[in-house]
């Protein structure tokens, strides 16, 4: 039982540490290569789906508009998926000062098709910019955002892919199960990044990502994912890698946009969740490197157990300290490319719970119902 036992924590073992090691290169390249940028300054569509962002909408709508990118070659569109609010409302009272906004408002949808996908479709169908940049109605911007996702799309590149942070209003009085958040928030960034450096692209935020419309229209958009309630990000990108298309990453501390975290563990639960749902819909060769980190992740939880039962420690601490190493080695090459700083106490005590909460997130996102946006979705995140 006890061979067994290490046989497997060591198949998981490899996969965590394969794809660790893809993200510890793709960091050292991007930190080591020498962007390539464009000159160009191409026209640019930002497209935001809302929905009930009334307390929101204002500061992302001025962030947007001290952009640094010329006026008369960007546009922004809100799509307003069915507000109960007054989102609708601040909106048409912005566009009616700047000519550059413009709304759609989404009163019905289509059952069975994810609302926000709807919602994005809309807006981009509405667009006549040659890129497409997303965000969300809860996002502040640095002036140098667009640029810095427009300067990293040379004539090859057909998606770039920027970074978003959590960040809190009151930075006095933050939870302390919140700052955990926001480092594992922030690692997931960094991996992002480093795994598209690395041609092995597995995520992104569609808080800040831009790409071609050309490229979107080629791939036919969320078509064959259209059912999925998330993923208009990371399954989009999925869909660019498969392309002749490159896809690159803004590796700016320009190209990171603050998004609100989630102020209650109850609304991280479905937050979660829902993010765990699309893990069924990668491509197999993905499935097959998650499984085995989840595999990995799973053991880490009960070979503390065994251990204990065996009487034999030395296998799992090897491999705890092997984790450590690599974590450690990803986040610092990440933060140092980002020029960001994070705590080491709180990276500890991440490491210790990562595997139990992750563990849970991927059993519900497959298993368990979610709310979001005040709707209720069912298990595997379809509408």
């Amino acid at each position: 039982m006890l061979l067994v036992w290490k046989i497997i924590l060591s198949i998981g073992g490899f996969f965590y540490l394969l794809l660790l090691n893809r993200i510890v290169i793709g960091l050292m390249r991007l930190k080591m290569t020498p962007q390539q940028e464009s000159e160009a300054t191409p026209r640019v569509s930002i497209i935001i789906a809302a929905r009930n962002e009334a307390e929101n909408i204002s500061d992302t709508l001025n962030s947007l508009l001290k952009q640094n990118y010329p006026h008369d070659l960007m546009e922004i569109t809100i799509v307003d998926d069915r507000s109960e609010d007054d989102t609708s409302e601040i909106v048409r009272k912005f566009s009616e000062q700047d000519k550059r906004i413009k709304l759609i408002k989404q009163s019905e949808i289509t059952q069975g098709i994810s609302p926000k996908k709807q919602a994005l479709e809309k807006g981009i169908a509405a667009s006549t910019g040659e890129i497409i940049l997303t965000t969300d109605a809860d996002c502040k911007h640095d002036p140098g955002w667009i640029r810095a996702l427009v300067t990293t799309m040379t004539p090859e590149v057909g998606m770039v892919v920027g970074q978003a942070r959590f960040v809190a209003n009151n930075k006095n009085r933050i939870p302390f199960w919140q700052k955990l958040q926001f480092l594992d928030f922030q690692s997931l960034g960094y991996a992002s990044a480093g795994l598209v450096a690395a041609g092995m692209p597995f995520h992104c935020t569609g808080a800040s990502l831009a790409y071609r419309k050309q490229l979107f229209d080629e791939i036919n958009g969320w078509d064959g994912y259209e059912k999925i309630i998330s993923g208009d990000d990371e399954l989009l990108l999925a869909k660019a890698a498969n392309t002749d298309w490159k896809i690159a990453v803004a590796a700016l501390p320009e190209a990171i946009v603050e998004t609100k975290p989630v102020t209650t563990l109850k609304e991280l639960w479905h937050q979660r969740i829902r993010w765990g749902s699309k893990g069924l819909y990668y491509r197999t060769s993905r499935k097959v490197i998650l499984a085995g980190v989840f595999l990995f992740l799973l053991l880490l939880v009960i070979s503390p157990i065994i251990a204990y039962l065996a009487s034999d420690w030395r296998y799992f601490l090897i491999w705890v300290a092997m984790r450590l190493l690599v974590d450690w080695q990803a986040l610092s090459l990440g933060s140092s490319l980002f020029c960001e700083k994070y705590s080491l106490s709180e990276f500890f005590i991440l490491e210790f719970i990562y595997p139990l909460v992750t563990v849970m997130f991927v059993i519900g996102g497959h298993f368990s119902s979610f709310e979001w946006k005040g709707q209720q979705f069912q298990s595997k995140g379809k509408a």
